[in-house]
């Protein structure tokens, strides 16, 4: 008698599944002293309306108890020895994955398992852009419901924790690295594990690309970090060191810096008109009233303008002017500047005099 290929196969499937089945069934009953005895004791259960979202933080580690008791406690299953049994049945026990899950409750313990193996769990995503400052940021993490914009300034402002930081400053100003962070769900109630995650960023970035060269230099990390904030808010394109030439040439002539920006930080809003009565305004920050560099960053500087702050381009630039094309035009001399602003500004206030 031929027996096809296919039967052949079919029963190569049959015995294989059957297998499966044996090795579950096993794996639940060399564990059926702890099933009985979880099935003996019940455990807590929220009170939550079926199909009610929740969710549900599975750590690192959790044994396939712990994550039936997570489960059950917080009403998403109604038992946790039958999501055991489910998992070990299946022979799963070992790729549920940690993190924070959207779950229904009362859900169905398989369907349950489905999600915690699949491994998308709930991730909280926000970008930091360059230059922003701390008021920017509190504003951001506000608008996607992270923090409150007060409750997080109280946080940059807190000087237990800058010390903690290791940061010299009144504020995290210009410590809050500009890049793309995320955190579990559950990470992003903590605000200061936020900002730590901000912090060592900048730390990573600063002692691998910065430090060197300051330290060589005698430069404090206020100082770079200072500079690099007025360079962020001033360079566009490729100019970063070209306005930092600028602003370390008149720092070692004892030029007034005359940054726009500084004028109105903690006054205005970044990017808000900039008048004459801004400009001539007595505050610590403002560089067309004090000379040297302002007490502090005005906003977080990425990593070109931190560079850029320890390594200026080797030109004797001491004036730019904006083209109104994103871009500047860079003169050494006085005379050359202003007719630059004749050309780009038909006559208005310079950006620096």
């Amino acid at each position: 008698m031929r027996v096809s290929f296919s039967s052949v196969l079919k029963g190569l499937i049959a015995v294989v599944a059957l297998a499966g089945i044996a090795i579950g069934l096993y794996a639940a009953h060399s564990k059926l002293p702890g099933l009985l005895q979880e099935l003996a004791s019940p455990g807590k259960q929220a009170s939550v309306t079926p199909g009610q979202e929740v969710i549900v933080a599975i750590p690192k580690g959790a044994s396939l108890s712990q994550v039936g008791s997570i489960l059950q406690e917080q009403g998403v299953i109604s038992s946790r020895f039958v999501f055991k049994l489910v998992a070990l049945i299946r022979g799963e026990q070992r790729k549920i994955k940690a993190g924070d899950y959207a779950l229904k409750a009362g859900s169905d313990a398989g369907l349950v398992l489905d999600q915690l193996i699949s491994g998308k769990t709930l991730m909280v995503t926000f970008t930091v852009p360059e230059g922003y400052n701390i008021y920017q940021v509190a504003g951001l993490l506000e608008k996607q419901g992270i923090i409150s914009a007060d409750e997080f300034l109280n946080t940059a402002r807190d000087k237990a924790f800058l010390k903690e930081l290791g940061i010299e400053g009144p504020s995290l100003e210009g410590y809050l690295f500009p890049d793309t962070y995320q955190f579990r769900y559950s990470e992003a109630r903590d605000h200061k594990l936020i900002v730590r995650k901000m912090v060592q960023r900048f730390y990573q970035v600063y002692d691998e690309h910065v430090r060197p060269i300051a330290d060589k230099y005698g430069w404090t990390t206020n100082q770079v970090v200072t500079l690099a904030s007025l360079i962020e808010k001033e360079a566009t394109a490729s100019e970063h060191g070209l306005v930092s030439a600028v602003f370390h040439n008149r720092l070692r002539l004892n030029m007034r810096l005359q940054s726009d920006p500084t004028a109105i930080y903690g006054i205005k809003p970044m990017g808000a008109k900039i008048t004459r009565e801004d400009l001539d305004r007595k505050q610590p920050y403002n560089t067309y009233q004090v000379s040297g560099l302002p007490p502090g960053p005005i906003a977080n500087p990425g990593k070109a303008s931190l560079v850029a702050a320890v390594k200026p381009d080797e030109v004797d630039f001491l004036y730019f002017v904006a083209r109104n094309d994103g871009t500047h035009q860079f003169s050494p001399t006085l005379k050359e500047h202003n007719h630059w602003i004749n050309v780009y500004q038909r006559g208005s206030r310079a950006e620096k005099q």
